[in-house]
């Protein structure tokens, strides 16, 4: 393997903490959907929410970990916060490790219905939950 892709003119662009924060977030299945799900366009959390089997809660806590990661990022619009893929330099190790997922697992096929799915969600269209009644 040819680690050069990875080095700047003044030593490596990543570190060892690095490729293990970028490791751990992909090591879960619903943050490979998620991040999946954001190749095809920024999300936010109630439209992801809709596309992974998890709650916002825990949705919420995985954007965290990919956000540490270097691989997401939000932006805000209005109201709302988008997430989307991180556009990173191409020597960043974040960036390669995005490049690797997308073509090693193209043909999945839950990876394609996450996808397929993440291009007609809609925010508007999406039920709220029931407000829950406060106690006496």
């Amino acid at each position: 393997m040819d680690i050069s892709a990875y080095m700047g003119d003044d030593g490596p662009v990543a570190t060892l903490d690095d490729a293990v924060r970028i490791g751990k977030a992909l090591s879960d299945r619903t943050r490979v959907r998620i991040l999946a799900a954001l190749t095809v366009r920024p999300l936010c959390v109630c439209e992801i929410t809709a596309l992974v089997p998890a709650g916002q809660p825990a949705v919420s806590r995985h954007l965290g970990i990919l956000r540490a990661a270097g691989l997401v990022e939000d932006v805000r619009d209005g109201r709302w916060v988008n997430y989307r893929l991180r556009r990173v330099d191409r020597r960043l190790l974040a960036g390669a490790a995005l490049r690797c997922l997308s073509a090693g697992l193209a043909g999945d096929p839950d990876l394609r219905g996450v996808r397929d799915r993440a291009r007609t969600v809609c925010r508007t269209r999406l039920r709220a939950p029931p407000r829950r009644r406060a106690l006496p």
